[in-house]
């Protein structure tokens, strides 16, 4: 007799047939993923064929390095022409470095600050001794066309460091308080030189106008009414009347010039010497010409008739 076979399998074989109908399953799918993936990249690579490239991408610039920039401030004292007066400069220095972190900078400006002070100082000294102590704008220009030609860099181990200066330069307090009443007085003339301008100006419009009215009318006077012709006539005598006061106000500008010169830096013409007196007789009794006012004046001899005179009447101190 012979045991039947048993339908159910011993759960190790179950495994084992799970097992591998997955990786059957897994097998297959990859395939198809596979072979899916290969036709699709032979597509793309059959389109882009037949593009070409347009242009090359250029590769990006290195990024450049970072510029910092600090500013500190500094005052210089230098003595104008004759030191007894003296201009004030104050100075802002510019640090700037690239490639270093702020700390770093800061510490290369403190260190260096006083390097370029002293430089600054060394122009501005050698320009301001030679400034009037009035002329501060002279200087600030000088001294900045100075700045612009030297040399404001200091290297380091990374590179250099640059600290360029601005310059404003100031006036002497004494300076100041001394020119104050001329420019004030600068000032109130050149205003009233535009006002007295101004006015000329519009005197001459005004008389061109008038003469444009005159040319107009001169030759239909005769037809026009009397009071046309009384208001022409009394428009002639203002305008003779506004040039005579004219003439007469450059006369008196002209006659208040300075003696030393006139308007236009020219020296007046030479005043003609007065021609020699004639030589008079010189009379007994006129003390002579030159002889200074402190010594006194002798007396004069008395006339003949005076001493016979005396003589006849017993004068004891006449001598006959």
């Amino acid at each position: 007799m012979t045991d039947a076979p048993n339908p159910e399998p011993a759960p190790g074989d179950r495994w084992r047939r799970a097992t591998a109908s997955a990786l059957d399953r897994s097998r297959r799918t990859g395939a198809r993923a596979g072979k899916w993936l290969a036709q699709r990249w032979r597509q793309t690579v059959a389109l882009l064929r037949g593009l070409e490239p347009t242009a090359a991408y250029a590769p990006l610039p290195p990024a450049a390095p970072v510029r910092l920039i600090q500013r500190r401030d500094a005052e210089i004292i230098v003595p104008a022409e004759g030191y007894i007066y003296a201009f004030v400069i104050r100075a802002s220095f510019a640090w700037s470095a690239e490639g270093l972190r702020p700390e770093s900078l800061s510490w290369h400006a403190q260190r260096l600050q006083p390097v370029a002070v002293q430089q600054l100082t060394r122009l501005a000294a050698d320009l301001a001794r030679t400034t009037a102590p009035q002329q501060a704008g002279k200087l600030e220009v000088d001294l900045q066309r100075a700045i612009g030609e030297a040399n404001w860099t200091w290297p380091h181990a990374d590179g250099t460091v640059t600290g360029r200066p601005d310059a404003w330069v100031r006036l002497d307090e004494r300076v100041q308080q001394a020119l104050l009443p001329y420019s004030q007085r600068l000032v109130t003339l050149e205003s009233e030189y535009e006002l007295h301008l101004a006015r000329a100006r519009s005197a001459q419009q005004l008389a061109q106008r008038w003469a444009a009215v005159l040319r107009e009318y001169a030759d239909t006077a005769t037809e026009a009414g009397p009071q046309t012709q009384e208001g022409l006539v009394d428009a002639a005598r203002r305008m003779m009347g506004l040039q005579r006061i004219a003439a007469q106000w450059i006369e008196d500008l002209l006659a208040e010039r300075p003696r030393a010169g006139n308007w236009f830096d020219q020296l007046p013409p030479p005043v003609p010497e007065p021609p020699p007196e004639p030589r008079r007789p010189r009379d007994a009794r006129q003390a002579p010409r030159d002889t200074p006012r402190d010594v006194p004046r002798q007396p004069a001899p008395p006339p003949a008739a005076t001493q016979s005179d005396a003589a006849a009447d017993g004068d004891p101190t006449v001598q006959t």
